[in-house]
């Protein structure tokens, strides 16, 4: 789980980086969003009840919270077209 986690923070970070803004597609089934959300809910949770530092875990949750935003943005101008 601390590797996953390791990883996910690591993406948002390098997602912050780069300089040019590129637009990626990605396709999921709603059971496949699903499951992913649920995922990234459980993985704050853990967070949320870990020994680190408390600006870490604030961290952590800001970011996925705000990449659960953004799919959810994402879906919402998608099925309005």
């Amino acid at each position: 789980m601390k590797r996953l986690l390791s990883l996910f923070v690591a993406v948002i970070l390098l997602s912050f980086t780069t300089n040019e803004q590129k637009e990626y597609t990605l396709k999921f089934s709603e059971g496949e969003l699903s499951k992913h959300f649920q995922n990234l809910s459980v993985i704050k949770q853990i967070v949320d009840k870990s020994s680190m530092p408390h600006n870490e875990v604030k961290f952590i949750i800001a970011s996925i919270d705000s990449l659960q935003k953004d799919i959810q943005n994402k879906i919402k101008d998608q099925i309005k077209k």
